[in-house]
């Protein structure tokens, strides 16, 4: 296993010899083996040597690449003139806390009742129950669409609170800031959720009065971040609306 020094020589090197897009990462969902951008990504590639969830490796592996970021930032600090023990004795004005926001708390209720829901009907095992091993397309559609729904669920949330910290370093009404580009990933993710729902209410309709409150509940938090944040879809991801 690399050093957090020689991790972070390493991501130096990867980032000078590899034609990657810069900063790809930041606004994407995370589901590498969906994406066609993979070769050009520099997370996806400095992640490949990583260990397997269940290693015992992973939390050492962790604090490495947590170690490997600091010494990055350290260095960038120092290249810029910029005194560490400064940053450090600055008074952070306080925020308002993301967590009390009415929109995150909608998204993370909301996620959480569909956790429940989830481990209460396990709809992943109707795909099972089909008497073939060839997936028609209808349930090869309800087959994506499940797990659609067990990736995007607690995201929504995670990428809603993001975008809610405040971000002072730019202009109000500029477009290309991290609360817009979170927020836009966040409005994406929540249109595949629900066109997920609709395709499991169509092929568990025994189930149709309990999912179609998510279907609703998932539109009115869609809208909601639409208020909340007016320039998000304006917002060019890196590689994605290129």
């Amino acid at each position: 296993m690399l050093t957090p020094s020689e991790m972070k020589d390493h991501l130096h090197r990867l980032a000078r010899e590899g034609n990657f897009i810069e900063g790809i990462y930041n606004y994407c969902d995370r589901w590498c083996e969906h994406c066609s951008f993979t070769s050009r990504c520099l997370n996806f590639k400095s992640s490949k040597d990583a260990p397997d969830a269940d290693s015992p490796d992973l939390f050492e592996y962790l604090s490495n690449v947590f170690e490997a970021t600091m010494l990055m930032i350290n260095e960038k600090m120092e290249e810029l003139g910029i005194d560490p023990a400064e940053i450090a004795a600055m008074e952070t004005p306080e925020e308002p806390d993301p967590r009390d926001h009415p929109l995150h708390k909608k998204a993370y209720n909301a996620a959480f009742e569909t956790h429940k829901w989830l481990e209460k009907h396990k709809p992943a095992e109707r795909i099972h129950d089909v008497s073939t091993l060839v997936l028609s397309e209808k349930n090869m559609h309800f087959a994506q669409a499940v797990e659609a729904i067990y990736w995007y669920n607690f995201f929504v949330s995670a990428k809603i609170y993001r975008a809610l910290i405040p971000d002072d370093i730019h202009d109000r009404g500029e477009i290309q800031t991290d609360q817009n580009g979170s927020a836009k990933i966040a409005l994406i993710a929540l249109d595949r959720l629900i066109g997920a729902w609709s395709v499991v209410m169509e092929n568990m309709n025994d189930h149709e009065d309990e999912i179609l409150p998510f279907l609703i509940t998932l539109a009115e938090i869609r809208r909601q971040a639409e208020i909340t944040f007016p320039l998000a879809k304006q917002f060019l991801r890196p590689g994605f609306d290129d």
